[in-house]
């Protein structure tokens, strides 16, 4: 009998033993809450940074419109957030069923209000929407009152971006990589394409973000403005933003801004290292080991570069490597990882998985690597540094 007494018994549902436990301080539901605001506090603290890679800086006529989008989205939803919260709110409290009182009639159905908030939604967001589709576009092309727009080529790679200027200025052309030199107050226009796999090319004060597809070509325009820079030359930050493998966090790279004449200087210099010394033509011997992949290019030599790129489209076993004519005059050095000196080079040579993992260069020049660790010598390796950097 004392079982049937039990079984009798009401159960205590889930629900109220969850409320019980929080009224008796069980979750300690005080202290969680104070950590969730703190917590919520921080994360609008950190969002709202103005740091070397932030959105909300803009320096030019590409990132001010974009940012002026989002924030015309972010607010017009807050905006409806907060009025059909508030409404929800009101109408919870307002009508909330009181002690004693009988339960109201039942109705269903009201025509003139669920056609108002349908309507308001629908050309809420078609507006929003038609507008956002027609700013996005805008970033495609120059405007047509943009004169003298420098044209770029742009292709992702595993981990590492290369820029070639078909012509940067006297009809020479430049290849580049990982750092993208333009004038101040003149458009560039970007042709982006991919070589391997999805990237996305995105450079937060200046324009971005843009995905970079397989077998797809897509356009991107910007132009840095000298009423929004504090001095020149002026350095800005971009990133890969869409994960495209081991490396990915650590595809990076930097745009220069030049003033006009530094960039002329920057065009006209543009060529191999001089290798005036006797250890920077030891180097250049050197080198030779390097040139499967790398190479150091003439004014107009575009056809190694071309091979390469060919025979790694092909199955070869020759990838695309950054061209290295101009690394002497880069302030940056593996994707931009690290700021580019004599040691930081020697450092990057003798192990380049220990700055960036995933890259290929141990695997592709296993005639330098075979055993693990760099077969050259440190005279060797002093010389490469010398012919690379123009050390006198």
């Amino acid at each position: 009998m004392s079982e049937v007494r039990e079984s009798l018994k009401p159960q205590v549902g889930p629900l109220k033993r969850f409320s019980s436990r929080i009224r008796g301080g069980g979750y300690h539901y005080r202290r969680f809450a104070k950590f969730a605001i703190l917590a919520a506090v921080l994360l609008l603290l950190l969002a709202c940074s103005t740091g070397k890679q932030s959105t909300w800086d803009p320096v030019g006529p590409v990132a001010e419109r974009q940012l002026l989008l989002f924030n015309v989205l972010l607010w017009v939803m807050v905006a409806v957030f907060i009025i059909v919260e508030g409404v929800l709110v009101y109408a919870a409290i307002r009508y909330r069923r009181r002690p004693g009182q009988e339960l109201p009639n039942q109705t269903h159905g009201n025509m003139p209000l669920e056609i108002t908030w349908t309507i308001i939604p629908t050309i809420l967001i078609m507006a929003l929407g038609i507008w956002s589709v027609i700013t996005i576009y805008e970033f495609d092309e120059p405007p047509a009152s943009a004169k003298d727009v420098l044209h770029v080529n742009v292709t992702g790679h595993q981990w590492w971006f290369e820029f070639e200027y078909e012509d940067a200025g006297g009809g020479k052309r430049i290849v580049t990589a990982n750092e993208l030199r333009v004038p101040v107050d003149r458009a560039v226009r970007l042709t982006l394409e991919s070589d391997d796999v999805l990237h996305s090319f995105w450079i937060p004060k200046l324009a971005g973000k843009i995905d970079v597809v397989p077998t797809r070509t897509n356009h991107l325009w910007f132009q840095a403005d000298s009423d929004k820079i504090d001095s020149l030359p002026a350095t800005f930050y971009g990133q890969c933003a869409e994960f495209c493998g081991i490396a990915h966090a650590l595809m990076k790279f930097r745009v220069r801004v030049l003033d006009q004449q530094d960039y002329d200087a920057w065009v006209q210099n543009y060529g191999p290292p001089p290798a005036t010394t006797d250890l920077a033509k030891q180097g250049q011997r050197v080198f030779g080991n390097c040139v499967m992949c790398h190479s150091i290019d003439g004014e107009n030599d575009s056809q190694a570069q071309a091979s390469r790129k060919q025979a790694f489209l092909s199955g070869g076993a020759l990838v695309p490597a950054p061209n290295l004519t101009d690394l002497r005059t880069r302030e940056s050095l593996a994707a931009g990882l690290l700021d580019l000196n004599k040691e930081t080079l020697k450092h990057w040579v003798r192990n380049p998985e220990n700055v960036k993992p995933g890259n290929y260069m141990k695997s592709r020049a296993a005639h330098l690597y075979g055993s693990g660790e760099l077969s050259l010598s440190d005279g060797d390796l002093d010389a490469v540094v010398a012919y690379l950097l123009n050390l006198q």
